[in-house]
């Protein structure tokens, strides 16, 4: 399943709050209409095989546009969300590597239901209809995911999140177990795990915090190849520090903006073949390049 999904549905679900239980739908946009909730971009350089002759390098921009404020959109006692998430991939490569297309595409609808309970934790239940693909191999592009996830409250410091998403394409195994976690040990610091990032930041000043960040990166496309249409997919490892600014406004929720600096460690990138195993019948070792991105955030 692709990271991405989980990552920003438990991002919004945070936004869920206990309230009094009602018996009609009720939709409502946010206060800023269409306007988009979250962009970033994002840059690997040049990369070179371990041992081979390819190279690759890799930039990407995403975007989501919200589509349901679960504060203001509810249906009984749960709340609704929902948003587009549209990302373009942009890859160079070269010599024994090769795509087709080097531009690829994602979009994807999640959907969710949340529901806050009396005690702090929180269930969240949703969709997520989705198209990887270079635009040639379409239709196995085509992917359907649902998630289902439990937060636990433990205290004021201390909250967790276990789950599962299903994804029929793009899941090695169909299903994805999922696990992530926020925890301030104290005033300063702040130590988070959602989707597949770690992160740990110090509060430098109210609005300023900086630290370093563990996270898995990449992605999974259907492609056309000399053999036909396969899966390409990228894996990679990276470290680095990252940077957040609140620039939000007195009375404002948070408006973050965020900088991330590090290194791919580790890089894998294969083509699959188009079944059950997704076996690789390519694949690439690369040594460490340099990660930079900058994300700007309103989705809280």
């Amino acid at each position: 399943m692709k990271k991405s999904l989980l990552t920003l549905s438990l991002g919004l679900a945070t936004l869920a709050t206990a309230g009094e239980t009602v018996d009609t739908m009720q939709y409502g946009l946010p206060d800023s209409g269409l306007a988009p909730s979250f962009a970033e971009a994002t840059y690997i350089s040049r990369l070179r095989q371990r041992h081979g002759g390819s190279h690759m390098s890799m930039q990407s921009y995403a975007l989501t546009i919200p589509l349901a404020d679960p504060r203001k959109s509810h249906w009984n006692e749960w709340m609704i969300n929902a948003q587009l998430d549209s990302k373009i991939t942009i890859f160079e490569t070269g010599g024994s590597l090769t795509l087709k297309d080097e531009v690829l595409y994602n979009v994807a609808l999640p959907i969710s239901l949340i529901k806050p309970m009396s005690n702090g934790n929180r269930i969240t239940l949703g969709v997520a209809p989705e198209i990887a693909t270079d635009g040639n191999a379409i239709e196995h592009g085509l992917d359907l995911a649902a998630y289902g996830l439990y937060t636990i409250r433990r205290n004021e410091s201390f909250s967790y999140t276990i789950g599962v998403g299903i994804s029929p394409r793009f899941a090695v195994h169909g299903a994805v177990p999922f696990f992530g976690f926020q925890w301030k040990p104290n005033e300063d610091w702040t130590v988070h795990m959602q989707g597949y990032k770690l992160t740990a930041l110090y509060k430098v000043t109210d609005k300023w915090s900086v630290g370093p960040f563990a996270n898995a990166a990449g992605g999974i496309w259907s492609v056309e190849t000399e053999r036909g249409d396969e899966y390409f997919r990228l894996r990679s490892l990276v470290l680095g520090v990252t940077s957040e600014y609140d620039f939000s406004a007195p009375g404002q929720t948070k408006r973050i903006f965020a900088v991330s600096i590090g290194t791919n460690v580790a890089t894998n990138a294969e083509f699959l073949k188009r079944n059950a195993e997704k076996d690789a019948v390519e694949s690439h070792h690369y040594k460490p390049g340099l990660y930079v991105s900058a994300a700007v955030d309103f989705r809280f």
